[in-house]
């Protein structure tokens, strides 16, 4: 009778300290996963590095001349409180962050691990940011901000390409705002381009000149063609891209 109440004891005894290991595995995996995929991961992988990015890009801000080509055009937006979709090309995201400055400013960020360097960039300098999902609430999210009087500021052709070829996503986001689109470009004299890179992003360096190009406004009215419109949108941005400020057609502004 002894042997076997010292035989059950010890099962019990032996459940108990299994279950006890199999509850330090888990909550050992538990941290591991929360503490260093998610937070040091975070810190090492994202942050530290786009807190240096950030230092170089003040650097590059504060130490350019910028020229603003078309500035009646955004003088025509904020005097007449316009909606607005500030559509540009993916590869000038980094120049968009060291030459202009907007109030209340929303960008449409991918949802990627890339995207989440360039969101804490543009968090960095005063945006407002909306990631991309498959569910649709992205758009309605960045819709409801422009409604509210945000600028919207999206990549065309942006996250994954073709480079230059803008995607009917941000007409359907105009319609829905009831907002216009106007189309921007950037370049800067001094640089170098990423050319392994999809979209051939450009890199400004400091003590640079760099010259934003503001495209006339397009109306998106609800029933036009996302097609036409999309056409037409591409077309402005491809003028501006050429245009390297010898348009005739434009005023411009330097600070």
């Amino acid at each position: 009778m002894g042997i076997v109440v010292k035989i059950v004891i010890e099962q019990n005894v032996y459940k108990v300290v299994g279950k006890q290991i199999f509850l330090n595995l888990v909550i050992r995996r538990l941290f591991h996963r929360f503490f260093f995929q998610k937070i040091l991961c975070y810190i090492v992988a994202i942050k530290a590095p786009s807190w240096l990015i950030q230092l170089v890009l003040f650097l590059i801000y504060r130490s350019s001349r910028t020229t603003i080509v078309g500035e009646e055009n955004l003088k025509k937006i904020e005097k007449e409180k316009q909606r607005v979709i500030f559509a540009f090309w993916h590869g000038n995201y980094t120049l968009l962050l060291v030459s202009l400055r907007m109030r209340n400013a929303v960008a449409l960020v991918h949802l990627s691990f890339r995207g989440n360097y360039i969101a804490q960039l543009f968090s960095a300098f005063n945006y407002h940011i909306v990631r991309t999902s498959k569910s649709g609430r992205s758009i309605l999210e960045l819709v409801r901000a422009i409604k509210q009087g945000y600028s919207g500021f999206i990549a065309v052709d942006g996250p994954h390409g073709p480079p230059h070829k803008t995607k009917l996503g941000t007409i359907y986001i105009a319609q829905k705002a009831r907002a216009k689109i106007v189309p921007l470009t950037i370049e800067a004299r001094r640089g170098f381009a990423l050319s392994r890179r999809w979209d051939n992003h450009f890199i400004p360096l400091p003590f640079n000149n760099i010259t934003v190009f503001i495209g006339k406004s397009i109306d998106v009215k609800p029933g036009d063609s996302l097609e036409a419109k999309g056409e037409e949108v591409n077309k402005s941005l491809l003028e501006l891209t050429n245009a390297r400020g010898k348009d005739a057609h434009f005023s411009s502004h330097s600070y």
